[in-house]
């Protein structure tokens, strides 16, 4: 029998210096998971993923599967987008509802909230897909280290793999629509994003299927400031996306 995965743990022992001449030594576990590819397609392929990041996101926000509450989902692509997500889906979980308004609770690829990470995205990047897609002569270098992974990735299949990944975590909206009673409100920035990158090449067609369906409103950021609070900081709808970087 074929194995679907190896599992290797590392130690690195770093020094992190906390004011003027103090210091604490921390043993930081590093965790690397050689997954069988195909394995990992097979299992990011159907609606059974979904349904685990959605049981995951439950465990963190209960408030997501309650009917009333106002769900948003975040979505990044392109260099410095991540952290004006960050940005906004923490203005939306740490936001005050108007009486008699819904609350609103936000996620992304990562987790619920932007610093509770789901299981199943922790576990994606302990398997390390774009260090081993990167390999030279059979070598794929992981936390400065050179491992032999005993199941060969290409880049192509890792962003495969990272690709099903976010259609699945696209799909939740579908169950977040059905649990709150509200259209999922979608949040983008994707300024500069590449066209053969996960958001085009993925996302955005996953995200244009559940517009159609009547489940999401899409909103792109038009600057990196953008606020979710005011509109006109957005463009609407699925037809109006950026322009990719070819």
């Amino acid at each position: 029998m074929i194995k679907k995965s190896f599992v290797i743990f590392t130690t690195l022992i770093s020094l992190l210096h906390i004011g003027c001449g103090n210091s604490n030594n921390l043993d930081i576990a590093k965790t690397i998971i050689f997954t069988n590819p195909e394995t990992k397609i097979s299992d990011t392929s159907n609606d059974a993923f979904t349904q685990q990041l959605y049981a995951e996101a439950l465990d963190y926000e209960p408030l997501l599967g309650q009917s009333g509450t106002q769900a948003h989902m975040g979505y990044w692509s392109g260099a410095g987008n991540h952290g004006n997500l960050v940005r906004v889906l923490d203005a939306i979980n740490n936001s005050t509802a108007a009486e008699g308004s819904p609350t609103n609770k936000a996620i992304w690829d990562e987790g619920a909230q932007t610093s509770l990470q789901y299981p199943s995205y922790i576990t994606m990047t302990e398997e390390h897909w774009y260090e081993r897609g990167n390999a030279v002569d059979g070598k794929a270098t992981i936390f400065g280290i050179e491992y032999t992974d005993p199941f060969p990735v290409t880049f192509a299949l890792a962003d495969q793999i990272w690709g099903q990944y976010s259609q699945r975590y696209a799909d939740m909206a579908t169950l977040l629509y059905q649990a709150t009673g509200l259209k999922v409100e979608v949040w983008c920035f994707v300024i500069g994003a590449k066209a053969n990158r996960i958001f085009y090449t993925y996302e955005l067609p996953k995200l244009e299927e559940l517009e159609a369906a009547g489940v999401v409103n899409v909103h792109f950021a038009k600057t990196s400031l953008s606020d979710w609070t005011v509109a006109s900081d957005w463009t609407d709808g699925t037809a109006n996306a950026p322009t990719p970087v070819q």
